[in-house]
């Protein structure tokens, strides 16, 4: 390693603490994904947690059964984990490139519309 001079130290501490600042912040999202609960069941407060919303919101979810619920005792109330991701993972919303392909291959796949594209060029 080459020895480093008193000029170059200012530039040489900016480049380690940009490097530190995004080892924490990968790190910072490593902790965030890895607080992820692994058991199958979850109370409200983990469902809440796992699902990014408060209790109100989960409890009126939970009342008008737009999410299921189960009550083992008949009192306190969980949530089974695929149940939540389940839900989470409705009404998704393509990206710009995925319509794109999709109206492509309509186009390509309808003899119809290859016709009406072929006389507008004209």
């Amino acid at each position: 390693m080459e020895r480093i001079t008193f000029d170059q130290l200012p530039e040489i501490v900016a480049l380690m603490l940009e490097k530190l600042e995004r080892i924490e912040d990968a790190l910072a999202i490593k902790g965030h994904i890895d607080q992820r609960p692994s058991k199958d069941m979850l109370t409200v407060d983990e469902a809440c947690s796992f699902m990014g919303m408060s209790k109100s919101t989960l409890y009126k979810m939970s009342s008008s059964n737009v999410i299921p619920l189960y009550k083992p005792t008949g009192g306190r109330i969980y949530f089974k984990r695929d149940d939540i991701l389940e839900y989470m993972q409705q009404n998704r919303v393509k990206s710009q490139k995925e319509i794109e392909q999709e109206a492509l291959n309509y186009v390509i796949n309808n003899p119809v519309m290859r016709r009406a594209a072929r006389v507008s060029k004209k």
